[in-house]
């Protein structure tokens, strides 16, 4: 698809989609809902979110108010930082998923894979390892399959061989994308799209 798809998409996530809104990155006027630091128990708590263009406000009721056609979602980074269970963010990703389609009936919704990082990372954060971030995103990918909702696996576009995140991509910390990366991103997704559905 061109880049006009995505002109009644909205994308809900983390920093790393703040990023879109940061480096200007052309998807056709999308309704970015980036929330540094934000996991999905925020989102199904309805905590005020803070929005870099916006400010304060309820992820929720913004994309609700917008009814996107597509909803493009990534979220994880912030809260599997540390290593052990994760039960409970796959929990709260099931809930935020069943709240989304009742407040969304008529959105396509993309659940993205948890993005690569590079091997570096562990050190200072345990839980972000590659290993690890394959076993959550094979749940993610079950879980938007029981959902009815769309799996699209980043790391065919932003890993290299080894499963890390691909150097020239990485900001400094490893897990961060540079503005490099997104055009990679960008087309990864509009060369992996649903057919839309009609009622």
């Amino acid at each position: 698809v061109d880049l006009s798809y995505f002109s009644d998409a909205a994308f809900l996530g983390d920093s790393l989609t703040v990023g879109f809104s940061d480096y200007q990155i052309n998807l056709s006027g999308a309704l970015i809902c980036g929330y540094t630091g934000v996991g999905p128990d925020a989102i199904v708590n309805r905590a005020a979110v803070k929005s870099p263009t916006r400010g304060q406000e309820v992820a929720l009721d913004v994309l609700a108010a917008a009814q996107p056609k597509k909803l493009y979602i990534l979220l994880g980074t912030n809260v599997l930082n540390r290593d052990g269970d994760y039960s409970s963010f796959l929990t709260y990703y099931r809930l935020m998923l069943d709240m989304i389609s009742q407040a969304l009936p008529n959105t396509q919704i993309y659940v993205q894979s948890i993005t690569p990082v590079r091997p570096e990372v562990r050190s200072s954060h345990p839980g972000l390892y590659k290993e690890r971030l394959c076993e959550i995103n094979n749940e993610l990918a079950a879980i938007a399959l029981e959902k009815n909702c769309a799996f699209l696996n980043l790391w065919e576009a932003l890993a290299d061989d080894n499963g890390d995140l691909k150097a020239e991509y990485a900001q400094p910390d490893g897990i961060h994308i540079k503005p490099e990366g997104y055009p990679a991103w960008v087309e990864y997704l509009a060369t992996h799209t649903v057919g839309q559905q009609t009622a």
